[in-house]
């Protein structure tokens, strides 16, 4: 792959003393950070940190309160997304929101068509086909040109943003946490694209949770904690425990399976042969109350699919849903919440919560019969009330209740939707990747929260795409490959070993039943 010389022009970053306030509260604390050509700068820090706060001053999207940014040694005022592009610097987000009806080499140049003719100006289409598909071409990437966006994968879609980094000469290119919603394939593929335009003098920053990651794909790490940049050195300075211990400010414990099991006799969820062709068939299973029973799988197994039409979001095409005795199979998902069945899924943006809403919002959202007076009129004092509890129990970082939740970070984001749910009390709770987007020190937390929920009685089904996590919490672990059923786990044969194994397709997995 040869970028265009353009591209290629060394170009060093910087940020001296960025502050970031969002009313009273200090997001960022004078952060310096430099960027440097043919090199991968990650970004660490767990949650409200202030990571995805300083790429978002770096693209132009948010204005730092004090401080300055500067491109090879000048002073830069990047009052927009425009101008940042101007300057060559483009922000690859975590999940890219496209418009769904474009093709791919429109996405590409969205905001930048060519135009051609001297009196009667039109797009020039065989310029923009030309071109879109000579930078595809370039980064190896076999993506029709033609294919409508809507029809990508979240990994499609970033590389296309690469491409589209690319195409419009833009040499600094931001990666907000990339990998969270891609398997293992999909992130060395993402990863050898990064490799080659770092070898070719790109410059390059990314966030990630992922040690592992980090350690592999870094040249330059920096941490941040509470808003301040807190270390900062070559990768090969940093190890596993170095890189942890600094980002929450403590030493961490390796994360044990758990030894207290509180499930009991009574069955509360009894799924029966159900099917939602072609996603799966044949499932089966019952769920105790105070079980946490895992559902692994590669991508594509059916996982989120099962749950989705236990909850009535999809129509099952056979089989029998049960809810504390009662056949709910199909039944409406307001229904279903009413009975004490929750799911908190994996994709917050789109499913879990309304990001211009504040938080207090988010928290009462599925508990308006709790908050609404006798006139039909919301109660303040009741939405304030269970905002403050939900903020204080699951140690949400915000401003106030009245923050909309689009500023917070994706891990509290997170921690607002799943306390929205808990809040109401189920008997059985479906939650779908509960850590996705969520740091090493919020992780614990959030497990710490479900081993409570089934001690007090709650029955869980945890839909997890870590092996670890699953290691961790699960009493039960049921794998899936290709939409069918191939093992089931249980108490000790819960190992990691065995877990990668059964969701493979081998029939010999020890451990399993």
């Amino acid at each position: 792959m040869s970028v265009p010389r353009d591209v290629t022009a060394h170009a060093v970053l910087g940020a001296r003393g960025i502050v970031k306030q969002f009313g009273p509260v200090d997001v960022l604390r004078g952060i310096d950070l430099e960027l440097r050509p043919g090199r991968i700068l990650t970004l660490m820090g767990e949650n409200g940190a202030g990571k995805s706060t300083m790429f978002r001053i770096l693209a132009g999207q948010l204005q730092p309160t004090a401080g300055e940014i500067t491109l090879n040694g000048e002073s830069l005022r990047l009052s927009s997304p425009h101008a940042a592009h101007a300057h060559g610097i483009h922000l690859v987000p975590q999940e890219p929101m496209l418009l769904p009806e474009l093709t791919v080499a429109e996405t590409m140049f969205l905001g930048r068509l060519p135009m051609t003719g001297a009196i009667f100006r039109h797009v020039d289409w065989k310029d923009v086909r030309r071109r879109a598909q000579a930078v595809l071409h370039m980064l190896d990437l076999d993506i029709d040109i033609d294919r409508c966006a809507k029809t990508l994968s979240i990994a499609q879609l970033q590389l296309v943003e690469c491409a589209k980094a690319l195409l419009h000469d833009c040499r600094i290119i931001l990666f907000d946490e990339p990998t969270s919603p891609l398997t293992s394939h999909e992130v060395d593929n993402l990863f050898t694209i990064m490799r080659r335009l770092a070898a070719d003098g790109c410059t390059l920053s990314f966030i990630s949770h992922r040690t592992e990651e980090v350690l592999e794909i870094s040249d330059d790490v920096a941490v941040l904690r509470d808003g301040r940049l807190v270390d900062s050195a070559e990768r090969g300075s940093f190890d596993r425990a170095r890189l942890l211990s600094t980002m929450v400010g403590r030493t961490l414990r390796d994360i044990p399976r758990r030894e207290a099991s509180y499930v009991t006799r009574q069955t509360v969820l009894e799924v029966d042969d159900l099917a939602s062709e072609p996603s799966f068939r044949r499932i089966g299973f019952q769920l105790r109350r105070g079980e946490i029973l895992g559902l692994a799988g590669l991508v594509g197994a059916g996982r989120t699919e099962i749950a989705e039409t236990i909850f009535g979001v999809r129509r099952p095409t056979a089989g029998r849903v049960r809810l504390a005795g009662e056949v709910v199979t199909g039944k409406p998902c307001h229904d279903l919440i009413r009975k004490g069945l929750v799911y908190v899924p994996e994709d917050r943006a789109r499913h879990g919560a309304v990001l211009s809403m504040t938080i207090a919002q988010n928290v009462t959202s599925g508990l308006l019969e709790r908050v609404r007076q006798s006139a039909g009129l919301l109660s303040g004092a009741d939405e304030t009330r269970l905002g403050e509890t939900a903020v204080r129990d699951f140690r949400v970082r915000c401003a106030g209740l009245d923050q909309p939740l689009r500023e917070l970070s994706g891990g509290n984001q997170q921690k607002v939707v799943f306390s929205k749910w808990i809040a109401t009390g189920p008997k059985v709770a479906i939650l779908d990747e509960p850590t996705r987007g969520v740091d090493v020190g919020s992780k614990e937390e959030i497990y710490e929260l479900i081993e409570a929920m089934a001690r007090d009685g709650m029955a869980v089904l945890v839909i997890s795409s870590e092996t670890e996590e699953l290691v961790r919490l699960c009493d039960r672990v049921l794998s899936l490959y290709e939409g069918e059923l191939v093992a089931e786990l249980t108490g000790e044969g819960i190992t990691a070993a065995a877990v990668s194994a059964s969701y493979l397709g081998s029939a010999n997995v020890e451990g399993a039943t």
